[in-house]
């Protein structure tokens, strides 16, 4: 079994940080991966990712190694010239290997953005099951992963399933969060940002949420007194 080379075994890469922005934490992402928890862009980031890590070690080592031998510790003859000789060839090799792998990164990289869902509407753009949908998750919900048929679904603390489109125009427009830290197969808890329940209040003191009172015609008698 090839031995699994983790982040904070390996040296940082130069794309770390952008894939970090679209994906989240370097560590979650191989965890899951090694699990089998990802979608297909992902997985062939994560693993094309773990590789390109490998041979950041690789030119990690041979430049240490050359370091080493040319520190002067050693006598200049002609083994040690050799044996410099072969070292900065190995470390061309290994950074060539790396920067193919970091080409591959970038374009697994663009697919996952590709494949992530389509920005969500403007505030008035949402549709009533949208709003409905932030409503029932005011208390609280989980997005859990089905073990055998790896179909994602979401479910407030109520139990009630809520439109898979429709969590997901709320979480890319930032009206919900979840704990992405916690595997999808276990659940991770989704919550209401601030944004969220400053929207859901909105929509509760809305004037067009109200039903609208008729107009009398000019003139008309007053409307009488309600009896309680």
């Amino acid at each position: 079994m090839p031995t699994v080379v983790t982040a904070r075994e390996s040296p940082a890469t130069a794309l770390d940080t952008a894939i970090e922005e679209v994906v989240g934490d370097l560590a979650v992402l191989h965890h899951d991966h090694f699990r089998g928890l990802l979608p297909p862009e992902r997985a062939a980031l994560a693993a094309v990712h773990q590789e390109l890590m490998a041979a950041e070690s690789a030119v990690a080592y041979h430049r240490n190694v050359l370091t080493r031998l040319s520190s002067g510790s050693y006598p200049v003859n002609t083994p040690l010239l050799d044996r410099l000789r072969r070292t900065v060839h190995d470390l061309a090799q290994a950074t060539a290997s790396r920067d193919r792998l970091h080409e591959g990164v970038a374009a697994a990289l663009e697919a996952v953005k590709a494949a992530a869902p389509a920005p969500a509407p403007a505030d008035d753009e949402l549709t009533p099951r949208d709003f409905a949908a932030l409503l029932s998750l005011a208390g609280g919900g989980t997005m859990r992963e089905h073990l055998l048929t790896h179909r994602v679904s979401v479910r407030t603390v109520q139990g009630r399933l809520v439109e898979l489109p429709a969590f997901q125009r709320l979480e890319a427009h930032g009206l919900v969060t979840r704990d992405t830290s916690r595997a999808l197969t276990v659940g991770q808890p989704v919550t209401l940002t601030d944004t969220g329940r400053t929207a859901l209040l909105g929509t509760r003191r809305s004037p067009a949420m109200a039903a609208p009172v008729p107009a009398r015609p000019a003139g008309s008698w007053p409307a009488p007194a309600r009896h309680h």
